[in-house]
């Protein structure tokens, strides 16, 4: 909530201003606003507003006003009214620092305290803030004596002694370019003001302009008499004896080049790249060269500049400059013309010319014979810029930017250079030296999870380091969950822990933020509703309700900015983690709860209609999700299968955070719903985790909502995933409750899918008896059903247990039945699966090369199926076949495909094949004779099954023992321990996958 009455009187509220009625109702308002929290007298209020009506005129006329604004201030929300107090009105109000007045009065007084005990950095802040409240005309809808009166008042009393106050610090903060700029413009604008002409005088002298500083002051003496008829005070007369005594001084002293860059931050970390990047330009003569360093906020453009200056300041002789020029920062930014004017003053300029033309010839011939090296720090755009690049043909210019410089790229040849966030292992370095080497090395991981939630922001990480420095007695891994847990950029955004907010996330983005169009910010603001920070056009498209062509011009101009960045396919973009963070936080505090709340209905019901279209491709035989009542249509068309598995593959993170974000949120329907699209394809892909923690939260969801067909569902999706992830006994227990609830409300389906998913964990423990005569129950009432999809499960697990009991003629007839059924139906990871099943057993039964026919026809299907866990069993399986066959390079290659799929998915089964595959390959490599490769694959092999198959850990770490001493006594891998014999020989090696550990489980959507 905000009252202003600098400029137009107005009530702002949750993003938006409420009508406060003609100007005399706003008059009114800016009257009780001015003297709160006073009152104010009906005869002032007459005075001011109706200065020639009777008392009876201005009664009828103020009653229904003041009862105007009662209905607004009550509709607002406020709690803000107005009391009629004998003949006088009051505004009431919980704080005087919601109007913008009496804030501008606080921040300038407390700006004035700072700077009495000399903390003048805190003081520009404050002042900064204060200053920028004054945006207009005050008290505009009052005119008259009393109001000119009052406004000058203001003027006096109030802002320009904030300004006063402003520049002082910063003239003790050393900012004299700063404090001449904006001295020397008051100056020139305002009636002769002593305290801004010794500030600029100051400034002229500190920056060694003497000559000028004399000049200024014999032209403000005439201006001061011809104004009030006075001589200058003594503190003018005092500064202009010291601008004689100088100008004397260094007259008789050669002038020295011009030493201006800053020295580097002690810290500075990483960045060899971009410092062999530019020490590349500078061999290159480094005449006229030209380099725009952009990229995100607090990445560290101006740092990177600066080290790169400090190694090389010895290649400049004729010294160099540095001008910060506020593109985005506090402050205005300044004007190209004014860039020129204060090189030629940093370069001992006497006089500057009037035009922009004519200084910036007088600059081309001042550093024609001069190689200096020049450092514009925070440009705005090209066109703050381009003057200067136009007359420094021999100097080594580096510009810094949040914007990336496309003008100066096309039109003027300048390297456009990205800086992007500091890598993983140059972030680690610096916590580790900012939060101390023995507290950081004892927790190694928790030290990576910390590096991972800033994402590589020099400041974030800074920030972080001195929060978790500042907590010696928690440990880093319980520190890192607490920051997890915090929404937004949580303790990154935290500005109450720190003395100088401009070292803040938040304020350091916010610089950037300020200069948007509106219609852009608020496309900003929305994206912070995205569950993660990388999103998709189509998404952009539903969050925000409008035009693709309107949103795709919007995110065009963010990523222009440095504020968006494209992601890593077409039509994908990603923001800095910081930078998403930082959007949610402006979208809870600037747009309105009902927007808010459209934007994520949008998005979540394109991300579930989306989700549901995919997820029925992709498996068109199981029953849909039941729709949500009243949601938007809009969703993604596939071509296919394969596009549909694409996409979700693509949207994984954002619909497994959607879940628990819906939640949150109160979208119970959403939630559940969501959780049930993705459930088959992630289960393919072995990204067990992220789905588990996203099915409890959708089985709140249903709690909430009561409905039993979606708590039934979810806990048999439970019990799948942690099936995989082979914990049974939890297992178990989800999915006799989904059983019990699906009987008791007659959904059968799910009742069958939970029937069978028990048999499995029956097999998965060994129980093969009991497995065998629960899946021949599944497979009869899946019959009488006519259940197709769970027909071919059940067959397909019953051939997987009676592999358990070697009846391998009956396993392979119920493959057979499987695969018939999955081809009819066409269920394409089913049919890859049970090819996979059936190449496996032919394997094991010696026959070689049908397994091989069967094995690569699975590869083929498998893309589309989108099961990676078994598309890797098929790829082993063919290793071993080849190797079996003595076609050793064929395995290798294989080999190879098989460990780099198995590296990538997720899960137990997943790391034991990695370790076998390896295994074999080793034993290729013996057979080809390369002995040093082989101990490198095993060593791998024996690091990747430690802990998951010690026998064949012993057997390879043996391997490894014998070739150090006698390659001859290796075992073969399907000799069962025996030395020599035929590398083709086709006797069976044993299934250390244990068929229904890896086999089908019966999935619910």
């Amino acid at each position: 909530m905000e009252f202003k009455i600098i400029g137009k009187t107005r009530l702002h509220v949750d993003g938006k201003d409420y009508d406060l009625g003609p100007a005399k109702h706003r008059g009114v308002m800016a009257l009780l606003l001015y003297y709160f929290p006073g009152h104010v007298q009906v005869d002032t209020m007459a005075h001011v507003l109706w200065p020639n009506s009777t008392s009876e005129q201005v009664r009828r006329s103020l009653q229904p006003i003041v009862s105007k604004l009662r209905a607004i201030l009550a509709k607002s929300g406020t709690g803000a009214s107005i009391t009629k107090e004998g003949n006088a009105y009051r505004l009431v109000l919980d704080q005087a620092e919601v109007i913008d007045y009496h804030r501008f009065r606080k921040l300038a007084e407390e700006g004035r305290m700072a700077a009495g005990r000399g903390d003048h950095q805190t003081a520009k802040t404050c002042l900064r803030k204060a200053l920028s409240l004054w945006s207009g005309r005050p008290l505009q809808e009052l005119e008259g004596s009393w109001a000119d009166r009052c406004r000058d008042q203001m003027e006096t009393f109030d802002r320009l002694p904030a300004f006063h106050a402003l520049l002082d610090s910063q003239h003790q903060l050393g900012e004299h370019l700063e404090v001449m700029a904006e001295a020397g413009r008051l100056v020139e604008t305002q009636a002769p003001d002593e305290v801004f002409a010794a500030l600029y005088m100051r400034s002229l002298e500190a920056l060694g302009r003497y000559a000028a500083a004399l000049d200024f002051y014999a032209a403000f003496c005439r201006r001061l008499f011809e104004h009030v008829g006075a001589e200058p005070g003594p503190e003018l007369r005092h500064l202009y004896k010291s601008a004689l005594h100088k100008q004397a001084d260094s007259a008789a002293q050669e002038a020295a080049p011009p030493h201006q860059v800053p020295a580097p931050a002690r810290n500075f970390i990483g960045r060899g790249d971009l410092l062999a990047d530019l020490d590349a330009l500078l061999d290159q003569d480094g005449r006229g060269q030209v380099v725009a360093l952009h990229g995100m906020p607090s990445v560290g453009k101006s740092q990177l500049a600066l080290k790169w200056a400090a190694r090389h300041l010895d290649r400049f002789p004729d010294g160099n400059l540095y001008l910060e020029l506020r593109g985005h920062s506090p402050g205005t930014p300044v004007a190209a013309d004014d860039v020129l004017a204060f090189l030629l003053k940093s370069l001992g300029a006497e006089r500057i010319p009037a035009t922009g033309d004519e200084r910036q010839s007088e600059l081309r011939r001042v550093l024609a014979n001069r190689r200096m090296l020049i450092l514009l720090d925070d440009a705005y755009d090209s066109r703050q810029v381009r003057p200067v690049l136009a007359a420094t043909a021999n100097c080594f210019t580096i510009i810094t930017s949040r914007t990336r410089l496309v003008g100066l790229g096309v039109r003027d040849h300048v390297d456009l250079k990205a800086v992007p966030p500091l890598s993983r292992a140059e972030s680690l370095f610096l916590l580790r030296k900012e939060i101390g080497y023995a507290r950081a090395d004892r927790e190694p991981d928790a030290l990576r999870d910390l590096a991972d939630l800033v994402d590589g922001l020099p400041l974030g990480l800074r920030i972080i380091a001195q929060q978790v420095a500042h907590r010696p007695g928690t440990s880093i891994s319980e520190l890192v969950e607490e920051f997890r847990d915090q929404e937004g950029l949580g303790v990154l955004g935290a500005v109450h822990d720190s003395d100088d907010d401009s070292v803040t996330l938040p304020v350091a983005f916010s610089w950037s933020f300020r200069d948007l169009p509106e219609e852009i910010a608020h496309t900003f603001r929305l994206l912070g509703l995205n569950p993660t920070a990388e999103f998709g056009l189509d998404a952009a498209v539903a969050l925000l309700g409008a035009p693709e062509e309107v949103v795709s011009a919007h995110l065009g101009v963010l990523v222009r900015t440095n504020l968006l960045d494209h992601g890593n396919a077409p039509r994908r973009f990603r923001l800095h983690d910081t930078l998403h963070g930082f959007a949610l936080l402006l979208v809870r505090r600037d747009e309105p709860t009902r927007v808010r709340a459209d934007a994520m209905t949008r998005l979540l019901d394109w991300y579930l209609a989306s989700s549901g279209v995919a997820a029925h491709m992709l498996d068109p035989q199981t029953s849909p999700v039941p729709p949500l009542p009243g949601m938007s249509s809009n969703a993604i068309s596939p071509a296919d299968q394969t596009e549909a598995l694409k996409w979700l593959t693509q949207e994984r993170a954002n619909l497994t955070a959607a879940v628990p974000q819906a939640v949150r949120h109160g979208f119970h329907g959403h939630a559940w719903r969501l959780s049930a699209n993705f459930h088959e394809a992630y289960d393919r892909s072995g990204r067990y985790e992220d789905v588990l923690a996203s099915h409890r939260a959708a089985l709140k969801a249903a709690a909430v909502l009561d409905d039993q067909e979606a708590l039934s569902g979810t806990h048999s999706n439970i019990g799948m995933v942690l099936y995989r992830l082979c914990r049974f006994d939890e297992a178990q227990n989800h999915f006799k409750a989904g059983a019990e609830i699906a009987e008791r409300i007659g959904a059968q389906e799910i009742q069958l899918i939970c029937a069978h998913n028990l048999a499995s964990i029956q097999l998965a423990i060994g129980e093969v008896g009991s497995a065998i005569e629960l899946y021949r129950e599944t497979l009869e009432a899946v019959r009488r059903s006519g259940f197709r999809d769970g027909e071919a499960y059940a067959l397909s697990e019953l051939a997987n247990a009676y592999r358990r009991i070697e009846r391998d003629d009956l396993a392979l007839d119920f493959y057979q039945q499987a695969l018939l059924i999955r081809r009819a139906i066409n269920h394409t990871r089913g049919v890859a699966s049970t090819l996979t099943d059936i190449g496996r057993l032919r394997f094991e039964r010696g026959e070689h090369e049908e397994a091989l026919r069967l094995l690569r026809e699975a590869l083929e299907v498998h893309p589309a199926g989108g099961d990676r866990d078994r598309a890797g069993e098929a790829l082993v399986t063919i290793t071993e076949v080849e190797y079996d066959l003595g076609r050793f390079d064929e395995a290798i290659a294989h080999a190879k495909q098989a460990v780099a799929l198995c590296t990538s998915t997720a899960g137990v089964h997943a790391r034991e094949r990695q370790g076998h595959v390896l295994h074999i390959w080793g034993h290729a490599l013996v057979a080809l004779g390369e002995l040093h490769e082989a101990e490198v694959r095993w060593s791998q092999a024996v690091e990747v099954l430690n802990g998951l198959n010690q026998v064949e850990v012993e057997t390879l770490v043996q391997h490894l023992a014998n070739l150090r001493s006698s390659p001859s006594d290796i075992p073969l891998p399907r000799t069962n321990g025996a030395k020599g014999g035929n590398p083709t020989d086709p006797t069976s090696l044993e299934v250390t996958d244990g068929g229904g550990q890896g086999g089908d489980v019966f999935t619910v959507e």
